[in-house]
């Protein structure tokens, strides 16, 4: 009976392991996964990871698609650039022995909040200067004011009011409270326009994804080609790379060996199974996707319809989770531009007509209004519900602008008030 349990238990736990590896592989992004497939290859001399390229076509096509050029770039964090680049410069000196240390404990924008703990004010102030040669100014600093006052030294060293301004009141500058800071400073209108200029043009984050010189290659999972009817994707080689099993010679194998060898058999045959449901799935998704939100695909988010995780569910006869790990972190390259995959998920609002319309296509409304308005006077969440409702004639309240407004990073009409 005690053996029958634990075989049972044993069965079980198997199981599991088995389960929580393919609901990994469905989630991991392509780096992750090419990545993942490259260690198990390690650990399993009968995996063999192959590239190859998944081609589909759909809606009577009969073209092929045009492949990015540069199917070679990879995925590379801000702080990996940095090491790369110190690297070439200062390999095996002190000062590169620094700056590793120093590069290593920066956060996510690029600050070094617990400099004190790790360096000497000299060591510091080596390492920052180091960093300016390089061209990195800002990366290191200490906090959002320091960042600011080291580029403004290095880009604007004579410019006196942008520094006292950065240095006593960049809290009145955040609340546009102009007349405050002339008077403080005892400059004019025109003179405090030109400094907030400068302070614009720098970069308070350096790790910010739109810094230029150290920006994140984003590869696509999924590349989307559109023209005129003709459809066209493809699971892309980085995303959906295969394995083949390597032929050993099992004739003079002692036990230990063949016991070893069908384990590793069984490990390649499960993996195989998971990429393949894995690309099914994912098959399956993306046909749906080109079903349903085909104009958002040519033409941009603005025309998605609204849809949902469980709409996919039910129409690919998979679970609501299955499809949600599918779709978490994967990339689409349409002809517009690349995006997640989520942001084709969106809720809807219905008009007095009955018609469903999307909340992204709500907040690009938002975005359009805001960016066409009068700077000098902008408009006010009122102002913006009324012009959207009478637009689409949809109900909303004006919570529910700001809310949307909020998700897009966009301030108040009394922070977005320009002099």
């Amino acid at each position: 009976m005690r053996l029958e349990v634990n075989q049972k238990l044993d069965l079980k736990l198997a199981m599991t392991k088995q389960l929580r590896q393919a609901i990994e592989l469905l989630q991991m992004p392509s780096d992750e996964l090419e990545t993942f497939l490259i260690e198990q290859s390690l650990s399993n001399p009968l995996i063999e990871v192959k590239d190859s390229f998944h081609f589909k076509e759909g809606y009577h096509t009969n073209k092929y698609m045009n492949l990015p050029e540069n199917n070679a770039e990879f995925r590379i964090s801000n702080v990996d650039y940095l090491l790369s680049e110190i690297r070439l410069t200062y390999h095996s000196s002190e000062d590169y022995q620094l700056l590793q240390q120093l590069i290593l404990n920066l956060n996510e924008f690029g600050y070094l909040p617990n400099v004190t703990q790790l360096f000497s004010q000299s060591q510091y102030n080596h390492a920052l200067q180091l960093l300016k040669n390089l061209d990195y100014v800002g990366v290191g600093a200490a906090d959002f004011k320091h960042c600011l006052l080291l580029q403004l030294e290095a880009f604007y060293p004579d410019e006196l009011f942008a520094k006292e301004i950065i240095q006593h009141h960049l809290e009145k500058l955040a609340d546009r409270k102009w007349n405050d800071i002339k008077k403080c400073l005892q400059i004019d209108e025109e003179e405090l326009k030109y400094n907030i200029n400068i302070i614009k043009s720098l970069n308070p984050k350096p790790f910010k994804p739109d810094y230029s010189s150290m920006s994140e290659v984003i590869r696509p999972d999924i590349i989307v080609d559109i023209k005129d009817d003709f459809i066209t994707y493809a699971l892309s080689d980085w995303f959906s790379p295969s394995i083949t099993m390597t032929k050993i010679e099992s004739m003079y194998l002692s036990t230990e060996e063949q016991k070893q060898m069908n384990k590793w058999e069984k490990d390649y045959n499960w993996l195989s199974q998971s990429l393949e449901q894995r690309r099914e799935t994912m098959i399956a998704i993306m046909e749906y996707l080109i079903r349903e939100q085909l104009e958002a695909l040519k033409n941009g988010l603005y025309f998605i319809k609204p849809m949902t995780l469980k709409d996919i569910s039910v129409a690919i006869d998979r679970h609501e989770s299955t499809v949600s790990r599918a779709t978490m972190n994967k990339y689409i390259q349409a002809p517009w531009g690349t995006f997640l995959m989520k942001n084709l998920f969106s809720s809807k609002v219905t008009t007095h007509s009955g018609e469903d319309i999307s909340k992204e296509k709500i907040k690009t409304q938002i975005l359009e209004l805001v960016k066409n308005e009068n700077k000098k006077k902008p408009l006010s969440d009122n102002k913006i519900l009324e012009l959207i409702c009478n637009q689409e004639g949809v109900e909303l309240s004006r919570r529910t602008i700001a809310k949307y407004r909020d998700e897009l990073n966009i301030p108040s009409s009394s922070k977005r008030k320009e002099l």
